[in-house]
């Protein structure tokens, strides 16, 4: 009985022995759980902040895209109504040699220009414009002159020319009208 004995009291202690490690396991196998939980918990409100800062950011992104479109369409709305402006100014421009002011400006700009080129100029004016123009010694006056008025004055070689027509006075004065043009329409913001 000894052995018996002694056997009960080894499987007694292994049992115990057997349960304070299950026990142990098992704890410890609770704690790992929590802290995994704890772990998982702490990287979903990471995620979430994630996710929240990268929408917050897209949002961002995207104001600042609409924002920057609004200001293109904006800028070519404007761009559009000045440039509609001034496609009627030079359309205007061919109703303006029935004015006075287009007399006077061929009477003072066409003798100034002589007056640097020297004698044996060439006139190119168009036709029916001679009328306007004042007496002018040693010059020869052409009407041959196409397009919406104005005048065309050359040297007797022809390698130099002052370019008084509407339409290069018009593309000269461009920018200055156009500003003119956004000023009026908008105020000096253009």
């Amino acid at each position: 009985m000894g052995i018996e004995k002694l056997k009960n009291s080894l499987l007694s202690e292994a049992s115990e022995e057997a349960n304070k490690i299950v026990q142990s396991a098992e704890a410890h196998v609770q704690a790992m759980l929590r802290e995994e939980r704890t772990k998982r918990k702490t990287l979903e409100e990471e995620a979430e902040k994630n996710i929240e800062r990268m929408l917050v950011e897209q949002s961002n992104e995207r104001i600042a895209w609409a924002r920057l479109d609004a200001k293109r369409i904006k800028a070519d709305a404007r761009e559009d109504a000045i440039a509609t402006v001034l496609e009627g100014i030079f359309e205007k421009l061919a109703t303006v040699r029935n004015t006075p002011e287009y007399k006077k400006f061929l009477k003072n700009a066409v003798p100034n220009a002589v007056s640097e080129l020297g004698k044996g100029t060439i006139i190119h004016i168009l036709k029916g414009d001679k009328k306007l123009l004042p007496k002018i010694s040693n010059t020869k006056i052409k009407e041959d002159l196409k397009g919406l008025g104005g005048a065309l004055v050359e040297n007797a070689d022809g390698k130099i020319r002052i370019d008084l027509t509407l339409e290069t006075l018009f593309e000269t004065k461009r920018d200055e009208i156009r500003k003119q043009i956004s000023d009026k329409l908008f105020g000096g913001k253009g």
